[in-house]
């Protein structure tokens, strides 16, 4: 199977059980390149694979792990794991989007990731095993790392597209954070949210979307109704007046014409 197909494989299998479709990761769909040369393969995955800080436990098989690791990415920050240690996760001096914990040891890395957990929540966390056993990596994915590498088994090039598209979901996750976040603020300016419930906000958003133009019951009937049972009309309206009495001045929601609704600002 050729790179292309093994990276799509494995991002199709990789689909957040959050519930992030393959389509939030399109910035990931197109193909990748044909590499001149196994350097320029390495370089390409490394970039969509983010900046990498490497914890590394001093034990049997370390020297086996940092090797496969150096194989598999052109440059990370490798540092001794420290049980209780946290200046190692600090962005102070250079940020980073992958952890990788090194060590055969689960219960060790669990314990790192629970006492560190508020500071990595927003960072992917693979552990790297070697000849692991199936309980043991099933410790590490239970105690919050997002994938286990194993540099027994693994190759580079699975890793590397692996890396690649777990990133891509928390990428994906971030931004729609921030477009939640904008269209909250954007609406905070138009209604009192704290005072709004769910259809109400749904309401408020596609009145919103077209703020000072009319937008038909039919459509808000429809797209409130999410494919389920039509809204009637009489509970539009119940919606539409409550919505109206938790709207800020100067905005008001009044009738836009032939059956239809729209908020605009007096």
């Amino acid at each position: 199977m050729d790179k292309n197909a093994t990276y799509n494989s494995i991002r199709d299998s990789l689909v957040s059980p959050r519930g992030f479709p393959a389509a939030v990761l399109m910035h990931l769909e197109a193909p990748l390149p044909t590499p001149a040369s196994a350097s320029d393969d390495r370089h390409f995955m490394q970039a969509t694979s983010g900046h990498i800080r490497y914890l590394s436990m001093n034990d049997l098989h370390r020297d086996a792990r940092d090797a496969w690791l150096e194989r598999t990415f052109t440059a990370f920050e490798h540092h001794t794991f420290v049980d209780l240690e946290t200046r190692f996760l600090s962005i102070a001096e250079q940020d980073y989007e992958t952890l990788i914990i090194g060590g055969n040891d689960p219960v060790r890395a669990a314990r790192f990731l629970r006492i560190n957990r508020a500071i990595l929540a927003r960072k992917v966390k693979i552990a790297l095993m070697h000849g692991s056993l199936a309980g043991k990596r099933a410790k590490a994915l239970n105690a919050g790392f997002d994938d286990v590498f194993d540099s027994a088994r693994m190759s580079p090039e699975e890793a590397q597209a692996r890396s690649a598209v777990i990133l891509g979901r928390y990428q994906a996750a971030a931004h729609q954070a921030r477009v939640e976040e904008e269209l909250s603020s954007s609406l905070e300016r138009i209604a009192h949210l704290q005072l709004l419930g769910k259809r109400e906000r749904q309401l408020l958003t596609l009145l919103a979307n077209r703020l000072g133009e009319p937008v038909s019951h039919y459509k808000l009937r429809t797209e409130l109704s999410h494919g389920n049972d039509e809204l009637s009309y009489n509970y539009l309206k119940v919606l539409a007046s409550n919505l109206r009495s938790k709207l800020k001045p100067p905005y008001v929601l009044i009738p836009g014409g032939q059956g239809s609704y729209k908020i605009t600002s007096l």
